[in-house]
């Protein structure tokens, strides 16, 4: 794993930096480049593979040109529910978190004019297409390393944890925890139209407007349980007992980008789809603070056993994400549909823009830590005979976007669902998703002499999102 500037769970998308918590990293940007699981419970329980499908108002994401195939009026509605489990393991100790949440995934209105040849339909409405729900915790002694060296020098001065030339006792043999969680999400506003171009081929196009939120929020504590630091230093008694640090973002998103895409049946039941997505250009706005508390057994020469001392800013900055590529096949018989699709991204093409120079110096770093990837999708679906009903059965391969990363860091998912149509108008979707990988989380910028990190994190990853969508057709 290249770990120049990973200092975070990384995504389905984890960016978390522990050198403080107004720092921006390419791992933020990442974050906002990630597709996600999409909206629609039947993308969902078919693996997410819908490029050469796009039968419904998801197509206003997955492939705008299926739009065209939508004779009637629909109307669709969507919830979905995620959680998020980390197993994290810090010099031998294993600790569990976990986190979720529940958002509407999708409203939207498709209106199909009548034409007397071929199709013209509009879409319009609302998807979340990605979560940032996530969570970590972890406890142990680190007989190797403070964090203390690697703070902002201004908050450790004020705690008494350096000397006023920056050089600390705080060095190793230290009890190290901490919690963190991350929550938000984007939301994508659309206007979409498809035509029939000629027979049986569609053409179609998205404007996507996104707003979104992340928030951050990290509580890290170093404690002399082994009464290392009781000895006389700067002159002083200095017997710590711990310090903390609670690191907080709030970020505000919004963005523009446009998808377009193209859809063939090439028999009345088989499709062959291509979707393009332009480069997204956000702007996010974030408000952070540090809050810091030390902790001493004997006072200072004021009487002092504890000092508090909190930093608090603003920042705003550009991202720009890559290209997406995707195509997508589906061959269907009477019974049985199959379909399969591949997304190509290069993740080299993210770029910070409008930010300080210490921000806009990792747009190299990004040319050298990640590489372009090929997700993989494939699903299945049953209609089960003399009934309303379809089973449906996916999974997913997410290569991770890291140069030299494990096999085991690179994101598997498995899906499942069902549709019910109720009197041919009314279809009621639910779509299931399990995802597991490991990671791994640098927690700061403290290597030993061969450059191996001496405080990091071993983390088991595993997701379940739970959708549910119904749509009226009219």
């Amino acid at each position: 794993m290249n770990t120049i500037t990973r200092i975070g769970l990384s995504f389905f998308l984890i960016s978390l930096a522990f050198v403080s918590a107004f720092s921006q990293y390419p791992e933020d940007a990442l974050r906002l480049s990630t597709m996600g699981s999409g909206f629609g419970a039947r993308s969902l329980g078919l693996g997410m593979t819908y490029t050469g499908i796009a039968s419904d108002y998801s197509a206003a994401y997955w492939n705008p040109a299926g739009l065209g195939q939508i004779k009637r009026n629909e109307m669709s509605l969507g919830l979905s529910h995620l959680s998020f489990g980390n197993d994290a393991t810090f010099y031998g100790n294993t600790s569990s978190f976990t986190n979720s949440t529940t958002s509407l995934n999708n409203l939207g209105l498709v209106y199909s004019f009548p034409t007397k040849q071929g199709s013209l339909v509009l879409a319009f409405g609302y998807g979340r297409n990605v979560d940032f729900t996530t969570g970590m915790s972890f406890k142990g002694f680190n007989p190797n390393s403070s964090m203390v060296p690697s703070l902002d020098g201004d908050l450790a001065y004020e705690l008494y944890l350096v000397d006023s030339v920056g050089n600390t006792p705080l060095q190793d043999s230290l009890e190290q925890r901490a919690r963190v969680l991350e929550d938000g999400g984007l939301n994508n506003w659309m206007i979409s139209g498809a035509v029939e171009a000629a027979p049986n081929l569609f053409l179609g196009g998205t404007l996507n407007f996104v707003s979104g939120a992340y928030s951050y929020n990290r509580d890290f504590t170093e404690s002399d349980t082994h009464y290392k630091y009781e000895a006389s230093r700067f002159g002083a008694d200095y017997a710590l007992t711990r310090w903390n640090v609670i690191n907080t973002i709030d970020g505000e998103i919004s963005g523009f980008t446009m998808r377009m895409g193209l859809l063939y049946k090439f028999t009345s039941r088989s499709r062959i789809g291509f979707n393009i997505k332009l480069p997204t250009s956000y702007i996010i706005r974030e408000e952070y603070a540090s809050d810091g508390t030390s902790v001493f057994d004997v006072p200072d020469p004021k009487g002092n056993y504890s000092y508090n001392y909190r930093i608090a800013g603003k920042t705003e900055y550009d991202v720009t994400t890559p290209f997406v590529f995707s195509a997508g096949i589906s061959l269907a018989g009477e019974d049985i549909m199959l379909a399969a699709d591949i997304e190509y991204t290069d993740w080299t093409q993210m770029k910070f823009s409008n930010a300080d120079p210490y921000l806009e110096q990792y747009n190299s770093d990004i040319k050298e830590i990640f590489h372009p990837t090929l997700n993989l999708h494939g699903g299945l679906e049953f209609s089960v005979p003399e009934t309303s009903l379809r089973l449906r059965g996916g999974i997913a391969y997410i290569p991770s976007p890291y140069k030299n990363d494990p096999t085991s860091f690179n994101q598997k998912f498995v899906t499942g669902g069902l549709g019910l149509l109720l009197a041919d108008v009314l279809m009621f979707d639910v779509g299931f998703s399990h995802g597991f990988w490991e990671t791994s989380h640098v927690n700061y910028q403290h290597d030993d002499i061969f450059g191996n990190p001496l405080s990091e994190t071993k983390e088991k990853i595993t997701t379940n999102n739970l959708m549910t969508t119904l749509s009226y057709r009219f």
